[in-house]
């Protein structure tokens, strides 16, 4: 019943398959290896610099050279928020690199127990699967966050330069130049002078791409070990619900062996929780903050050619945040499933010493596990629902006052 056999590959040919199906998030560790946020710790130095280009090319100019208008302010503003709650968000996380270096190794080692021949297969087939969707999934997100990081850096092009094509006969009115960041960028002139916009454009290539990467490698580096650790909850239940078939003078040993299982698992979810518990904080308060600014930039200036990637922002920030919620929900019912398989067990033909164990493992098993925004809320589907009202009080307040 809890197992779910493997679905067909999706996009063959095109995407580059699984090569070890037993590895643990390989792809994700990849690209957090060339981030400087995996492997020698003597390669740190790659993030920071990460860092302080995004400081230099973005929040130095936004903060120092101010705004035209009041409009622009109010995108400008909601733009830094934006770009700042994945940066930001990454570096409190090369912060918790020791925690999550533990984490990683113990789901590795967990992954090694579970395809132990004495095992039932079932076991190895289902982490097997969570491997593929894992790594698949990675890599179809890793495509379409390209595709947007492209189209984010391309549109605006687009439209200045068919603006002057359009043009070319009657240049008595000024061509708007859209920017792809609201920036005063140093001292070009990327508003009034073509040159200077060519020259804005060639620096915003590598700066769009950066600010992509570090965004997705910050949602795959939360997605994939959340999931991860739902999966091994998942894998406790299972070994439970294997206990009946067990010989009974073998049964003691392996309920000691789940046992174990569980509390590394939650300890797993420890150094989870522990590692990103303020990066969903910060993530919370920016994204009802960024909701606000850009719907309310939306409603005052209305649709122009900026608001394609005003919008592509909003839904960027909106399917990260309710992804972490959804995630965090499966989280939660994981931890449930294990107290739920024990209390479908066949314990009551179980001895006493076994049936003690099972009573303080259920009893365990129904304290409600997940990860927290700052040791404050769980995060959760509902607190996703209770952003959303929060976020539309706010909006209501700012649009009156414009």
């Amino acid at each position: 019943m809890l197992y779910q056999p493997p679905t067909p590959a999706v996009m063959p040919g095109i995407l580059p398959r699984l090569k070890d199906e037993r590895a643990v998030m390989p792809f994700l560790l990849r690209i957090q290896t060339l981030a400087g946020l995996w492997g020698d710790h003597s390669q740190r130095f790659r993030f920071y610099l990460i860092f302080a280009y995004f400081c230099l090319l973005v929040v130095l100019p936004k903060v120092l050279f101010g705004y035209p208008d009041l409009e622009i302010a109010v995108r400008g503003t909601a733009e830094l928020m934006f770009e700042s709650n994945a940066f930001f968000g990454m570096l409190m996380f090369s912060f918790q690199r020791n925690n999550y270096e533990r984490l990683v190794h113990q789901l590795q080692d967990l992954s090694r127990q579970v395809f132990d021949r004495r095992l039932p297969a079932e076991l190895g087939h289902y982490l097997v699967t969570v491997n593929k969707r894992v790594d698949r999934s990675s890599k179809i997100y890793c495509c379409c966050h390209f595709s947007l990081a492209t189209f984010f850096w391309f549109m605006p092009i687009y439209t200045t330069y068919s603006a002057y094509y359009a043009s070319a006969s009657n240049r008595s009115e000024p061509i708007e130049h859209v920017l792809h960041l609201e920036e005063e960028l140093y001292w070009l002139r990327s508003r009034t002078s073509i040159v200077h916009y060519t020259i804005y454009a060639a620096i915003m290539w590598p700066t769009i791409y950066t600010l992509g990467f570090t965004g997705g490698t910050k949602l795959l580096t939360i997605f994939s070990n959340v999931r991860y650790c739902s999966a091994m909850l998942r894998l406790v239940a299972l070994r439970i619900h294997h206990l009946d078939n067990v010989r009974r003078e073998e049964a003691d040993k392996e309920l000691n062996k789940i046992i174990a299982m569980h509390q590394r698992v939650l300890n797993c979810v420890f150094l989870l929780e522990t590692t990103f518990r303020w990066v969903f904080f910060v993530q919370f308060i920016q994204c009802t903050m960024i909701w606000c600014s850009l719907i309310l930039y939306i409603a005052v200036t209305g649709f122009s050619s900026t608001v394609a990637n005003v919008c592509v922002q909003i839904i960027l920030i909106t399917v990260e945040t309710y992804g972490y919620c959804y995630f965090g929900t499966d989280l939660t019912t994981e931890s449930f499933s294990v107290a739920l398989a024990v209390y479908d067990s066949n314990w009551y033909a179980f001895p006493n010493p076994m049936r003690h164990k099972m009573r303080l493992l259920l009893q365990r098993a129904q304290k409600p596990v997940g990860i927290t925004a700052g040791k404050f809320r769980f995060v959760s589907v509902a607190q996703f629902g209770k952003m959303l009202k929060t976020s539309y009080s706010v909006y209501v307040v700012l649009k009156e006052q414009f």
